[in-house]
């Protein structure tokens, strides 16, 4: 698997995302430990692959299909007959 600098992006975002749940969970009363920090790691990095392997291929789909459908002579560039 090639890193990309996407992928880290994506990791920190979720990382982050993933460390202010387990703060909340904190103030409710749920103990910190370096093992919880370990699973919400390793859960960071799943939702970093899903992102890359599951969503990121149809974000580019469907920005294919825009880039598609603005090259149609006529249909959206404003040109008249």
């Amino acid at each position: 698997m090639n890193l990309r600098t996407a992928d880290l992006t994506v990791f920190v975002f979720v990382l982050g995302v993933m460390l202010s749940g387990m703060w909340l969970a904190q103030q409710l009363g749920m103990e910190w430990s370096p093992t919880l920090f370990a699973i919400v790691a390793v859960v960071a990095a799943v939702w970093t692959a899903y992102y890359r392997f599951g969503v990121e291929p149809r974000i580019e789909a469907s920005r294919g299909d825009d880039d598609d459908n603005r090259q149609e002579p006529g249909v959206s560039d404003g040109a008249r007959e």
